[in-house]
């Protein structure tokens, strides 16, 4: 038997299929910050992760998604102390979670994406230099970090440095001894080895690719800071050890990125990070997602010491 279609019929069928639909767009639509694990190229070749419709006006940020404890992308969800800070800067700004983008960005391409608009701010481990306020306007510092050097526990070449020296004295003993040591391109860390003119300086792109080096055995130590360090060998902790520079005239500053020029939001930037601080905030994610690592902050965050940086 042939089933007679009336025009009240197909509408009420219709409506059915919207209100299915309509709830799982609603199911998905909940929670956080958008994101996706499908990742797509932007123009510019900065990968973004992004999916659903974003509600309203956006603001993009760039992250690292490679560093757990700090950015880092994983089963579908962002985590980490930058990731916890860039939210709360983008909800004092006025955007909800469904307004804030988050772009992944290598170390090298921090400037860029600000210069051609990719990213509105960057939030990826940016140190406060006088060479990055030459290029950009930077709020902070919203955390400090020491220098540090990854080794293997058990390396002939290695083996005699302490667990504490300062940069300079770093490096004296790994050119002395041979080492081989890998650093992440566009980063602090690397502009001063390039300043000290080690030869045995390798360049790769990311601290995964380091950490993957260093595993191989291609490189001997790598450069970074006692907070992205520890990120890299949270499973393998036993395998590997820091050298810290203990020293605070060497410490390095985190600021929150965005174009040159862009003072009045950086301002506002600068007074949210403030804000952070005396809310108890800032300790929390400091809790929460770097004393797991081993990360102990020398002091407090100083609100007196975060204010807008950039050239004159």
């Amino acid at each position: 038997m042939m089933m007679r279609l009336t025009v009240t019929s197909v509408r009420r069928v219709i409506a059915t299929l919207c209100t299915i639909a309509l709830m799982i767009l609603s199911l998905t639509g909940c929670g956080g910050v958008v994101s996706s694990s499908k990742s797509k190229e932007t123009s510019s070749g900065v990968v973004s992760a992004v999916t659903g419709q974003p509600q309203g006006p956006t603001i993009t940020i760039g992250v690292a998604t490679d560093l757990p404890g700090l950015g880092y992308w994983h089963d579908g969800a962002y985590s980490g102390f930058d990731i916890d800070v860039a939210v709360y800067v983008a909800q004092a700004l006025g955007y909800s979670s469904r307004q804030i983008i988050f772009t992944q960005v290598e170390p090298q391409d921090r400037v860029r994406v600000l210069a051609d608009s990719s990213a509105d701010m960057v939030v990826a481990g940016f140190a406060i230099t006088d060479e990055s306020v030459q290029q950009v306007t930077v709020a902070g510092p919203y955390l400090e970090v020491r220098p540090a050097v990854l080794v293997h526990q058990q390396d002939a070449k290695t083996d005699t440095l302490p667990d504490t020296l300062s940069s300079a004295e770093a490096l004296d003993a790994l050119h002395a001894h041979d080492v081989t040591l890998c650093a992440a391109q566009g980063t602090a860390v690397h502009t001063m080895i390039e300043h000290y003119q080690l030869s045995a300086l390798r360049d790769y792109r990311t601290y995964g690719q380091c950490m993957t080096a260093l595993m191989a055995g291609s490189v001997d130590a790598i450069a970074g800071d006692d907070v992205i360090l520890p990120g890299l060998i949270r499973e393998r902790r036993a395998q590997y050890r820091m050298v810290v520079d203990a020293d605070a005239a060497d410490q390095m500053k985190y600021g929150i990125a965005v174009a040159r020029g862009r003072d009045e939001l950086a301002k506002k930037i600068a007074a949210t990070l403030r804000t952070m601080v005396t809310d108890g905030s800032w300790q929390r994610y400091v809790d929460n997602n770097l004393v797991p690592l081993g990360y102990r902050p020398a002091h407090t965050l100083s609100t007196d010491d975060i204010v807008v940086h950039s050239a004159a």
